[in-house]
Parts: structure tokens; sequence; C-alpha cells
């Protein structure tokens, strides 16, 4: 990746700034931006931000690898709100140009074992282009299609189709075809 000196200068800026300490992330796209208070946990893991990138205040990033190497990867021009938690024991990959509201938490992971000697893991996918509500959980083993739209307080344990309107607990579909703008 070629970059200018004045997006080296923005990575420069922003590690004079805290936000890149001790090689938190392990590819880092151009202008990104994170407000104070993002909480970054890592053990076996690889974080990737594209360009673009907004995480808002007091998120927190948790990718914390125990049966293998753990991974977030969050494309080019997503924003993701305050307070967002993602919690990746294996895979969480957010696609681009996506918003993220407040509150928002998404896990590949239950974070207990039930019934069974081992933790499970499943990934989750979030397409391109997709707008998640605020205090939405996103469950383990989830794929949102490209351009989805997903209703504030929506529980989805299910995948959701490409430009599908879900909301509920747990989410159903309420409309299909959706289109939003940013």
């Amino acid at each position: 990746m070629t970059r200018s000196f004045s997006e080296y200068r923005e990575i420069a800026a922003c590690l004079t700034r805290g936000f890149l300490r001790r090689g938190s992330f392990s590819a880092v796209g151009r202008l990104f931006r994170m407000d104070k208070g993002v909480v970054l946990k890592k053990k076996n893991a690889i974080l990737t931000l594209g360009d673009r990138v907004y995480l808002h205040k007091n998120c927190k990033l948790s990718a914390w690898g125990t049966d293998g190497e753990a991974s977030i990867s969050i494309g080019s021009g997503t924003y993701i709100g305050d307070r967002t938690e993602l919690h990746a024991g294996k895979s969480i990959q957010i696609g681009n140009h996506c918003v993220i509201s407040w509150d928002v938490c998404i896990m590949d992971r239950d974070y207990h074992k039930l019934n069974t000697e081992k933790e499970v893991f499943c990934p989750v996918t979030i397409g391109n282009h997709v707008w998640i509500g605020c205090r939405a959980l996103i469950l383990k083993g989830v794929t949102i299609g490209d351009g989805a739209v997903i209703a504030a307080g929506s529980v989805v344990t299910h995948d959701v189709p490409a430009g599908a309107l879900v909301g509920g607990n747990p989410a159903r579909i309420l409309k299909e075809e959706v289109e939003w703008k940013e």
C-alpha cells in the first residue's frame, strides 16, 4: 500500500495521541478516527481497520483467541457508535460503509459452556452498507446481508437476508427490499 505524506502525517498524529500504542492493530487504513476511551483487548488476535473508520468514545473491541487466532475486521467508511462492544473468540467481520449505532453488542461466542466441555464459537459476518440501530444484540453465527437494516433493540439470532429490515426479540423480517442513505 502506497501512502502519501499527508496520510503518514495523520497516522503519526494518531500515534502521538496514543491511539496506536504497542501495536494494537494488525493493519490500519488511512484517516481513521478514534475518540477517547476506546478499549482494545487483544490476545492471540488480529484487529484490522479499513480506511476512514470512526470508533466513537468508549467502544470496546475484544478479540480474545483461546482455541486459535481471533480476528475483528472493520471495513472502510464504517462508523461504530458510543459504548458499542465487539467480542470475538474466532471472527467478526464488518463490511464497508456500515453504520452501527450506540450500545450495540456483537459477539461470536456465549462466554459459557452449557452441556459441553468447550465454549462454542461461530463467526459473525456483517455485509456492506448495513445499518444497525441502538441497543441491538447480534449473536454468534449470524450473517447479515448487504444493505440490511437492524431495528433498535433487536436481538438477531438468525441470518438476515440482503436488503431486509428486521426487528424484535427474536428479530424477524418486517420488510424486504429496503434502501437507506447515510
